[in-house]
């Protein structure tokens, strides 16, 4: 849908909001976003100019705009007066926070309030319509595959003359690209969503209760991947000398950085991810005084993520080069031999979901089999689309209509766990992290382990669900451990595969933790919950 720019100026009177909710319901439509997704937006839209109505007046004049930048649409709502947020929390919701996090499912990111030149302005930015990831993968693969039939026609001298020069340059290329801002990306992340954690006006009490939930449920389930993968692959382990055990301590002390700058330089993730607790812990003690840094820190964030998408639009391009490269070298066993990883992922998977299920079910005293039919038609979904966006509605239901959960709460807490709660994502990470290691016979210690889970997990939390994270997550990770370049170029190729998984699994965890968090802090009816589905229900 082409995006034809207009302004409408309207009275914030009741008509014109109903006006503006129908128009943004097209709009929505019009860029292909989920139906359930569309509905739970143009409500929360419906209540910020409610927000403002009541707080300007109903002669107020509202300024209506939809727009359209490098193909990105875009609405903007703004009114004329004092400073006032629609997106921040009422007094009596201080538990939750605020509504922004609604409209993030639906937009690319939170959406944006600024005051300027006495103009309260909210704007939400949205991607076009894509082609499905897999069908890119597949295209790719079909041209490298191809174009390899050359090889029989050209001579030797001719396939490594491009190999040299052409191919092996440009996948260095992407790969420098990545790694220019996938430090960057890491502090930043982590930084802002501790920022996000410790402002109470954002987050409240169950806020926080509800993520450190998240992410002790995420180590735990890391944790016994890593277990599990050590035990399947025949890792090479060093000695356990003075030597290897002074290398060990000495590795864990290197953990602390010397200098704000010496993690970027030496691409030290770890280093970068203590600098960043660091220093987001202070800004968050400082509170309104450092609230100039807040602001500086939250939009660096937003360009280093945009950035990031940019430069994932060229992975068909990448994966198609690779695959080449593989091919006329004759390394094409490796991709062909990560089917054991991706089994071993969806077996662990498969079990840690059968064990949250029985967790919930003792805990909440509900029969397994009526949460594994309440939660089937989601996993689907994202097991079909690898989209967290097209499940979202579904998720949503889910949450609200067949477990029970409150309306409020679901409304808070969904897209907040869509983005640090992935479990599947972590174990996606460990079980690539390990088979790498193996298959390249590098030397590990209990250590290397342990760094392995723990930069796992922290990754897997602090990497945003946009385009190209999961290229820079595993860039970040493979450094660290010890495993080359090729290691990185061949995940890149077959991330989407172990994303259509986790993506379908990571929508029943978030599911079944969402209803252990209700159910602590009292925002769950029980009747919903352990009551079957209907016949019509189970169709749908």
């Amino acid at each position: 849908m082409r995006i034809v720019p207009e302004k409408q100026v309207l009275p914030l009177t009741a008509e014109s909001i109903d006006r503006v909710s129908l128009d943004f319901q097209e709009f929505l439509t019009g860029i292909g976003t989920p139906r359930k997704n569309m509905v739970l937006a143009r409500l929360t839209l419906e209540d910020i100019l409610l927000d403002l109505r009541e707080h300007f007046g109903e002669t107020a004049e509202l300024t209506y705009i939809k727009s359209s930048f490098f193909s990105r649409p875009s609405i903007t709502l703004s009114v004329q007066g004092e400073p006032f947020n629609p997106l921040e929390t009422d007094e009596e919701d201080e538990l939750y926070g605020n509504r922004t996090s609604t409209l993030a499912g639906t937009a690319d990111g939170a959406p944006l309030y600024s005051y300027e030149h006495g103009i309260n302005a909210v704007t939400l930015k949205f991607s076009k319509k894509s082609m499905n990831p897999l069908v890119k993968l597949l295209i790719a693969a079909a041209c490298a595959v191809l174009i390899s039939g050359l090889r029989v026609a050209l001579p030797a001298t001719a396939i490594d003359y491009i190999k040299n020069d052409f191919l092996t340059p440009l996948n260095n290329t992407f790969i420098g690209l990545m790694a220019t801002v996938e430090l960057p990306l890491l502090f930043f992340s982590v930084a802002c969503g501790i920022l996000g954690i410790g402002n109470s006006a954002v987050f409240g009490r169950i806020g926080r209760k509800m993520v450190l939930y998240f992410l002790r449920i995420v180590f735990i389930m890391t944790t016994v991947a890593g277990l599990i993968f050590i035990l399947l692959f025949r890792l090479s382990y060093g000695n356990m000398n003075q030597v290897h055990l002074h290398g060990g301590i000495e590795m864990l002390l290197n953990i602390i950085p010397k200098s704000l700058i010496e993690p970027f330089t030496g691409g030290n993730s770890m280093q970068i991810v203590v600098m960043a607790v660091i220093v987001a812990s202070v800004m968050v003690m400082l509170g309104e005084r450092a609230k100039g840094l807040t602001a500086l820190t939250n939009e660096a964030n937003s360009v280093i993520i945009h950035i990031t998408g940019l430069i994932s639009k060229l992975l068909p391009f990448f994966i198609f080069i690779v695959l080449l490269n593989l091919i006329w070298s004759d390394d094409l066993h490796l991709i062909l031999n990560m089917w054991r990883p991706l089994a071993a992922f969806a077996g662990v998977l498969v079990f840690c979901t059968a064990v949250m299920f029985a967790y919930v079910s003792f805990r909440e005293s509900v029969s397994v089999i009526t949460l594994v039919r309440k939660i089937m038609p989601t996993f689907l979904i994202g097991l079909v689309t690898a989209s967290s966006v097209a499940l979202n509605g579904e998720l949503f239901d889910c949450l609200t209509a067949k477990f029970g959960v409150n309306r409020r709460f679901a409304e808070f807490g969904q897209p907040i766990g869509s983005v640090v709660f992935m479990p599947s994502t972590a174990v996606n990470f460990l079980i690539c992290s390990v088979y790498l290691a193996y298959y390249y016979k590098i030397q590990v210690s209990a250590l290397w382990l342990v760094i392995a889970v723990l930069l796992c997990a922290f990754v897997a939390v602090a990497t945003p669900p946009v385009p190209g994270g999961a290229i820079a997550a595993y860039s970040i990770i493979f450094t660290q451990l010890g495993i080359p370049a090729s290691g990185v170029a061949v995940m890149i190729s077959l991330d989407i595969l172990f994303d259509f998984l986790a993506t379908a699994f990571d929508s029943a965890f978030l599911g079944l933790a969402m209803v252990r968090v209700a159910s602590k802090t009292g925002m769950m009816n029980y009747d919903i919950l352990r009551k079957d589905l209907q016949p019509k229900e189970k169709n749908k």
